[in-house]
């Protein structure tokens, strides 16, 4: 008979460094998404109209930069923690508002390098492209950024221009020495990986790839003045307002929305966000004020930050579970910088029903997610519509999936499958063991998994089973778990195919 020896000490090393890393990136992630939060907030706030012309230019232009960091930030910290990154961006840019914005945001840094900051446009502009925004707001910015680096005090202008049927034309023009010969002839500078060495260039390229549109890079004089035109093809514009258009903030007229949240700044926000779509709400600035709200009122959902003094969100939330009925089913949605997956599973298991990450980017979204879980309309199926094979929408738009992979781009497309089949493969396994165990806890972690992915990727009928599960196991409708269970199996399984196949094609 012999010992098995396992190298404990290597092994044990390696773990806790692994959990030291994982610990960090929450902090840090909790805690740039709070700053992040704080700018933003305290930008909404100012009210601009009070301050002289060159003061509202600046907040103009922190104003549009923060929304663009706030999503490349997002971005950065999903990706560090190894989450599947699925942007849910609404893919639509208004055009008057984007030449709006691209003014606010320059026009302030052009006066400061002692340069004028321009935008023409020649005739009728259409009413909108169907492209990303985070998008072209990245690859626009890195061009006007390079092109008041070397205008040298010259004039930098964007002239913006289309006609029905054409392509939809970016020309982005500076008075400096011109882009040099190595730069024209490939297409993109040396392969930098740092500011200031041709870096923004290449970022500018890729994205172009991604949008899609075709970048084309030029001199305009023997003198040089450097001029590079973004071509946005023709298939993305809409010249009409009758394709699709950013959905409007909800009416929660008559809902009664407890808020526990300790910052001020958030609290303002959220007051004004509710107020617009019409809610009554109660604002406590603690834990314990939140107990104390909820055992002396009645509400219809608790909107419950985490971290707060003399009682914790989590804690909060494990006491209203632990209540007599009714109390203890009322909604609870957590508010919270801390939305990675451990956090999550955390967040989850003390009782919420769902979670908001900070900073909020869409008052819109915000209210959609609050009437889905108080049961209004817009809240999703009921679960009779799962079991009499009714009501529920088609079962995969592809479409959407190419959408969510043209944005990806080529080089971002296999990782960005990788990680939706590694998730959804996980999620399966979880499901199933919840469902055979009847685990309220792990059904509603993995669906709410599920609902993010499903949806991005078009496989709406599989989201709505997954809400429905969700549903039916947090009213404890355990005789229901196992047939729902059963046709949203299938469609996984389905799903995970699709992928599947699709990660094959790129090789």
């Amino acid at each position: 008979m012999s010992a098995e020896v396992s190298p404990l000490p290597k092994d044990t090393s390696s773990n806790d460094a692994r959990q030291r890393a994982s610990g960090t990136l929450q902090q840090l992630s909790h805690d740039i998404r709070s700053a992040m939060s704080d700018v933003l907030g305290g930008i909404r706030l100012v009210e601009t109209a009070r301050l002289d012309a060159q003061t509202q230019t600046q907040i103009d232009r922190i104003r549009a930069a923060a929304d663009t960091l706030a999503a490349l930030v997002d971005d950065c910290l999903l990706t560090a923690s190894g989450e599947t990154v699925i942007s849910t961006e609404f893919a639509v840019v208004m055009v008057a508002e984007w030449v709006r914005a691209l003014d606010r945001r320059w026009s302030g840094r052009a006066a400061e390098r002692g340069s004028r900051f321009a935008i023409t446009q020649a005739g009728d502009l259409p009413e909108r492209l169907n492209v990303s925004a985070i998008t072209l707001d990245r690859i626009v910015g890195n061009l006007v950024g390079n092109a008041l680096m070397h205008a040298a005090g010259g004039d930098v202008r964007v002239e913006v221009s289309c006609e029905p049927g054409a392509d939809f034309e970016i020309r982005v023009k500076d008075q400096g020495p011109g882009l040099p010969a190595h730069v024209l002839r490939d297409g993109q500078g040396p392969q930098a990986s740092t500011a200031g060495s041709g870096l923004g260039l290449r970022i500018v390229r890729e994205l172009s790839a991604v949008l899609p549109a075709s970048l084309t890079l030029s001199n305009l004089t023997p003198a040089g003045h450097g001029c590079a035109s973004l071509k946005i093809p023709s298939v993305k514009v809409d010249w009409t307002a009758d394709g699709p258009v950013p959905v409007a903030p909800p009416d929660l007229e008559g809902l009664r929305v407890l808020v526990a949240e300790d910052n001020l700044t958030n609290q303002t926000i959220l007051r004004q966000m509710l107020a617009a779509m019409n809610a009554e709400t109660v604002f406590v600035a603690d834990g314990v004020a939140a107990m104390d709200a909820l055992e002396s009122e009645d509400f219809d959902i608790g909107l419950i930050d985490i971290e707060m003094p003399r009682m914790s969100g989590l804690e909060v939330m494990e006491q209203v579970r632990a209540t007599p009925d009714p109390m203890s089913k009322m909604p609870l949605v957590a508010i919270t910088a801390y939305v990675l997956r451990d956090n999550r599973e955390a967040i989850y298991a003390a009782g919420a029903d769902g979670i908001i990450g900070k900073p909020i980017a869409s008052s819109a979204e915000f209210g959609r997610t609050i009437l889905r879980h108080v049961g209004r309309p817009a809240g999703g199926p009921d679960s009779n519509d799962v079991l009499l094979g009714q009501g529920l929408g088609p079962q995969m738009d592809h479409e959407r999936l190419d959408c969510l992979l043209e944005t990806a781009g080529a080089p971002g497309s296999a990782e960005l499958l990788e990680r939706v089949l590694e998730d959804l493969t996980a999620v399966l396994s979880a499901l199933d063991d919840g469902v055979a165990k009847g685990s309220v806890p792990d059904i509603r972690a993995q669906t709410h998994i599920l609902i993010a992915i499903s949806g991005a990727v078009g496989a709406d009928r599989l989201c709505q089973m997954a809400e429905v599960l969700n549903i039916a196991a947090k009213r404890k409708k355990l005789a229901q778990l196992a047939q729902i269970h059963g046709p949203l199996r299938l469609d996984l399984v389905d799903l995970l195919d699709v992928i599947a196949t699709r990660r094959a094609e790129l090789g």
